[in-house]
């Protein structure tokens, strides 16, 4: 009877300590679970913090590129490599997007974010690399191109400076070979060849004039052009008279004379058969030669 009582009793001790152990494991599980949730709300946390600094890198290396190419100093390339991490960044979106959804994200999850984040990460990098190394061959290739312009802008400038340099001299030398008519006179002949003051009487008029010394101008068979402009303004002109080049224009002239010049001082004298009732008044004569207006004088009859 009484091994009875003390099996009982040693029963009741067991059973007793068994319902402890289990409370004890169910108590230490509880605060293990409390604390498995904290700790995954912590990463999570953590993993939240890392995927925003991530995505603000991804955005920066991305505004890099867009500036760049906006400036269109990358090559082609970048475009496939702005896609690239387009592609990237939106799956850092979606982390974040995953995260902030679920709350009770399982610790596993978390691992198997932190994973992706690395990668995503170690991607960042070698765009990085990449970008820089863009960066830094555009500014190598900015400072050619500048060297490039301005050694360009210089010769330019230098080319331009010599250009208007012979424009100049060219122009001197045009100058310097235009013909001068000087001494010019114009004297009213009657028919025995002598100077009359009647109108009536006048037969020729006798132009002279004498073309000075030119060293400069070339030398050869010339024709001399001269214009007799009446009071009115009209111009005296035989019938079938030519013309002859001046400023882009053909004009008529009223008398012409071709000679020999060599360059030397060389006297002309050219007649105007009167063949018209002239007026009385002052008239105008000019010489031509070469293109050019090479004197003039006033008369009156």
């Amino acid at each position: 009877m009484k091994t009875k009582h003390v099996l009982i009793a040693a029963l009741a001790v067991i059973v007793a300590l068994v319902i402890g152990f289990i409370f004890i494991l169910r108590s230490q599980r509880t605060e293990l679970e409390e604390e498995k949730a904290v700790l995954v709300n912590q990463q999570r946390d953590i993993m939240e913090e890392e995927l925003t600094k991530l995505a603000a890198e991804y955005d920066i290396q991305y505004k890099k590129l867009s500036a760049g190419q906006g400036e269109q100093k990358f090559s082609l390339a970048t475009d496939s490599l702005i896609s690239q991490i387009l592609a990237e960044r939106a799956k850092v979106e979606q982390l974040q997007k995953e995260l902030k959804a679920s709350k009770a994200t399982s610790a596993k999850r978390i691992d198997q974010l932190s994973r992706e984040v690395t990668t995503l990460r170690n991607v960042l990098r070698t765009y990085v690399v990449q970008i820089d190394s863009l960066q830094a061959t555009n500014e190598r290739l900015r400072a050619e191109n500048t060297e490039v312009k301005e050694n360009y802008n210089r010769v330019t400038s230098q080319a331009q400076q010599l250009s208007n340099e012979k424009a100049h001299l060219s122009d001197r030398v045009k100058l310097a070979a235009k013909l001068d008519a000087t001494a010019i006179s114009v004297t009213p002949i009657d028919k025995r060849g002598k100077h009359t003051k009647s109108l009536s009487k006048v037969v020729n008029l006798q132009i002279r004039f004498t073309i000075s010394k030119n060293v400069t101008a070339e030398v050869g068979e010339k024709t001399f052009y001269c214009r007799i402009t009446q009071p009115n303004d009209e111009l005296l002109v035989k019938a079938g008279a030519g013309t002859f080049a001046f400023e882009g224009k053909q004009i008529p002239y009223s008398i012409r004379r071709e000679i020999e010049y060599n360059g030397e001082e060389t006297p002309l004298v050219m007649y105007w058969p009167v063949e018209e009732s002239l007026q009385s008044g002052t008239y105008q004569l000019r010489i031509f030669a070469d293109g050019n207006l090479i004197g003039s004088a006033s008369f009156s009859l």
